[in-house]
Order: C-alpha cells, then sequence, then structure tokens
C-alpha cells in the first residue's frame, strides 16, 4: 500500500494565509529609565509578543479550514437526506472542513426518466455537490455540468491519482469525480448447502470460473429445489465472461466491438450456465418464477450468489432477513488462464458547473470521498492510500464484526475487497450510446437465453444497434 497521503483540508493550499508574528516597538529606550519604566516597558513588549504568538496561533489553526462557514448544497433525494449516513456525513464534514451543507433535495426520477438532478443543473439551478456511480456521472459529463477537478485539485495541491488510482471517473482525459467507496463483485456461498452436499468449502486460491462450475454442480440438488448458483439478470451478466478475457465494448475507431469473438463466448458462458451447466435457473425460469434479487438472503435454496458487494448490507439484517444458516465470503471467479479480476463501481462525489464556491464545494467533496467509509456503514473505501493498519482496523471494526455469527474473518473480507493485485474491470459500459447499448444488451440477448433468437442473430442486432447508438450520441 502506497503511504498514505494527507487529507484535503490539511493540505498547503492555506500556507499563504499564515499571519507573521507582530512586529516590535522600534523606540530605543532611555538610558536613564527608571525601574519601574523599564519593568512597565518590559511589561508592555512580553504582553505584545504574547498577544503576536496567540494571534499567529489562530490565524494557523484557521489555515486549517479555510472554507469554515462556507455554505454549499448538496443534491440528493428526500428519502437520501434524512438517512443515517448522510446525516453523518454532513457532521463529519462540518468537523473536519467547517463547511456547512445544506440538502437541495430533488424528486427521485421514475423509470425511464431523465435524473431530474441532471434536468436541474441544466436549467441553471445552483448546486454545489451531487453524488453518482463512475457511469452514471458519464451523462452528466455529456451534458456539460460537471466541472473538471483536474485545476481545482492542482490549486489545492491534492493528489487524485495517489489517493483513488482508477477509480476516479475520467472523462475525455480530465477527472469529473472522486471516488468513496467501490462496489466490488463478490461469491457469497451458503455454509448449510456446502455441509448437507458433503462439499468442502472453496478457497479463493485458484477460485477460477472452471472451479465454480464444478462446485455448483456438486452443490445443485433439483428434488430438494437446490440449485448451486444463483445470478441475475443484469446487464453485465451478459459480458463480465468477457471483459475478464480483455474484451473491449468500443473498437479503436470508435465504434462497436460486440462483433468480437469474446462477446460471442461470453454470451454462451454465461446462458450456458443454466441451460447447459443446469447449476442455475435459466434465464426463461427466472423470467418465469419473477425471482427476486435477494433470493439468495431469502430463500436459502442457492449454493452461491455471485454479485455485486452491496448484497451484503442485507445478510446481517436478521431481523428484516432471517436466517439460520451461516454465510461465506470469496472473490469473484475469473477465467482459466487470465489474471484474477472483478467487475467495480465506484460511487463518487462531483462539482457542478453552478457552483458559485467550487473551492470550497472540491475540498468537501474530497473530505466526504476520504472518510466516508470511517462512517461505519460497511462501505469499501475507494481510497488506495491507506496503510495494512488502517485496512486491517477497518475490516476488523466495520466489516467483520457484524458477521461475528457467520465467523467470515479479517482476512476473508481483505481477499474479496482488498486485493491490490486483483485487476478491476467497470461493471458498466462507458461511453458513446452507452445507456442504448446496455439495453440492446439485455433485450436481444435474453432472447437468445430464452431460445427465441440464434446467438449470431442476436449478436448482429445488438452491433447494429450499439453503432446507431454511438452515431447519435456523437451527433
Amino acid at each position: 500500500m502506497k503511504k498514505k497521503i494527507k487529507s484535503v483540508v490539511s493540505l498547503s493550499l492555506c500556507a499563504a494565509m499564515a499571519v507573521g508574528s507582530l512586529a516590535g516597538c522600534s523606540s530605543k529606550k532611555a538610558e536613564t529609565a527608571d525601574t519601574t519604566t523599564t519593568t512597565t516597558a518590559a511589561a508592555a513588549e512580553s504582553t505584545a509578543k504574547a498577544e503576536g504568538e496567540t494571534a499567529a496561533e489562530g490565524a494557523e489553526a484557521a489555515s486549517d479550514k479555510p472554507f469554515d462557514g462556507v455554505t454549499l448544497k448538496y443534491a440528493t433525494t428526500q428519502t437520501a437526506s434524512t438517512g443515517e449516513e448522510n446525516q453523518k456525513l454532513i457532521e463529519l464534514v462540518k468537523e473536519k472542513t467547517g463547511i456547512n451543507i445544506e440538502f437541495y433535495v430533488i424528486p427521485s426520477a421514475k423509470s425511464g426518466e431523465v435524473d431530474k438532478t441532471l434536468v436541474s443543473l441544466m436549467a441553471g439551478d445552483e448546486i454545489d455537490l451531487i453524488y453518482n456511480t463512475k457511469p452514471g456521472l458519464k451523462a452528466f459529463y455529456n451534458a456539460g455540468v460537471l466541472e473538471p477537478m483536474n485545476a481545482l485539485a492542482e490549486k489545492a495541491g491534492y493528489d487524485i491519482a495517489g489517493t483513488f488510482g482508477d477509480y476516479v471517473p475520467e472523462f475525455g482525459g480530465d477527472v469529473y469525480g472522486l471516488p468513496a467507496f467501490s462496489d466490488i463483485w463478490i461469491t457469497l456461498y451458503n455454509k448449510q448447502i456446502f455441509d448437507d452436499a458433503g462439499v468442502d468449502y472453496p478457497t479463493a486460491d485458484g477460485w477460477t470460473w472452471e472451479k465454480y462450475i464444478e462446485t455448483a454442480k456438486k452443490l445443485t440438488d433439483s428434488s430438494k429445489g437446490i440449485y448451486g448458483s444463483l445470478m441475475l439478470d443484469y446487464d453485465c451478466y451478459n459480458y463480465m465472461y468477457a471483459l475478464q478475457k480483455g474484451w473491449e465494448p468500443y473498437k479503436a475507431d470508435g465504434t462497436g466491438n460486440f462483433d468480437d469473438p469474446l462477446f460471442k463466448e461470453s454470451l454462451e458462458f454465461y446462458y450456458g450456465l443454466g441451460n447447459t451447466e443446469k447449476i442455475q435457473p435459466s434465464i426463461l425460469e427466472f423470467k418465469a418464477s419473477n425471482t427476486p434479487w435477494n433470493a439468495f438472503a431469502t430463500t436459502g435454496k442457492y449454493g452461491m450468489f455471485m454479485c455485486g458487494g452491496w448484497v451484503t448490507s442485507i445478510l446481517n439484517q436478521f431481523d428484516k432477513y432471517p436466517r439460520d444458516w451461516k454465510v461465506g465470503l470469496l472473490p469473484m471467479p475469473y477465467p482459466e488462464g487470465s489474471d484474477p479480476s472483478t467487475l467495480t463501481v465506484p460511487g463518487c462525489y462531483a462539482v457542478p458547473t453552478t457552483s458559485k464556491n467550487k473551492d470550497a464545494a472540491f475540498a468537501a467533496a474530497a473530505c466526504m470521498a476520504e472518510n466516508q467509509y470511517t462512517l461505519g456503514m460497511g462501505r469499501v473505501p475507494a481510497r488506495i492510500d491507506l496503510t495494512d493498519e488502517e485496512i486491517n482496523e477497518y475490516v476488523e471494526n466495520s466489516l467483520a464484526k457484524p458477521f461475528e455469527f457467520d465467523g467470515l474473518t479479517v482476512e476473508d473480507f481483505k481477499t474479496a475487497w482488498f486485493d491490490s493485485s486483483r485487476k478491476a474491470l467497470s461493471e458498466k459500459i462507458i461511453g458513446d450510446g452507452d445507456a442504448a447499448i446496455s439495453q440492446a444488451i439485455i433485450e436481444e440477448c435474453q432472447l437468445y437465453g430464452q431460445g427465441a433468437e440464434s446467438i449470431d442473430d442476436a449478436v448482429t442486432k445488438i452491433q447494429d444497434k450499439a453503432n446507431r447508438a454511438i452515431e447519435e450520441d456523437k451527433q
């Protein structure tokens, strides 16, 4: 791990604000002055010196909070604004920077609607901070309502790359957000199903897709309605295998790359898990049974569940999701012969162009991004500059403790979520036409998976739709 870098609130951007010592009196004392006069003068000089030191100390303290008293508007939903995490977050920013944050409440967009925060910014509403995922910020960048952070960071003497590495949302060569945490994909498994099947718990070493399938077959018991594996119907499941083998969604000329053989191989792999290997419900069964996203936690009928790490947040809520079986944790599997990798999607804070105090907004965004994980909400920090000691302490106190029932250890969490050697791949396609491309992938690939069209037809249609969407975005 890299050496920890100081927070923006204590950076040297305020050095120029330090106040020098007060100048002493330059008048020469009379050589014939009596003791009383000399003592009085000495006392006055001492008092002036003390007052000067106090003023300097006060100026130095103030320099640690150059934006003390500034008020910023943070756009969020009504629900999020009243949530415990956001309430704690604005208190943390106030404590560390002196900045006051007011929630600028914006209604949530309904399915199919444009993000209402984006609409508000395009209308010119003054907003200082927004939150979105790395892929989600792409739409704000396309609309020209995000302030590039490179110049703001340079002015503040802030090392974005040294603090967050590759997790930052970078578009067109500039950084447009600071990532607070990253949702890293993992494998969860039901220890009871392993025990009942007499199968040893898997280990992270060599946890390939081949090993995953082999293990899932041993767990699957159709007579009991038990599947060895569960996956959902998100777009990324369709191309995850291709990404892990080096596939890129766009060609060098900017057109779609869905006619690449790796993409076709990925579709065959994913839908084959249900249709051929029979280790999980086929997409037809999944849709017909209306399988919920939380079926792993609520049914106890799936041996393994491969999904984003955010799903762990429900597993220690025993009042809402009661269970008497224990959970195991592993990284995301990877193709044999490839380097270990995982899907990720960072959650980021960004500064809109409508902000009237962008320097203060950057300071607040940096404070939020660096420190949100410390609030005890089970977040996986996107920071790459944390020391091993800091990670161990955080994992032990904030991540592992809520899973004492399951016997999950610090090493389990570190292996799944803090392996710096594991390649991080974007869960979402980010680029021209990405929203339309995502929709085309879901529609056409599921038709293939359900047997309604051939894989070649599905690939051809996705490639055509992708190129049309790319051209439309460029216009």
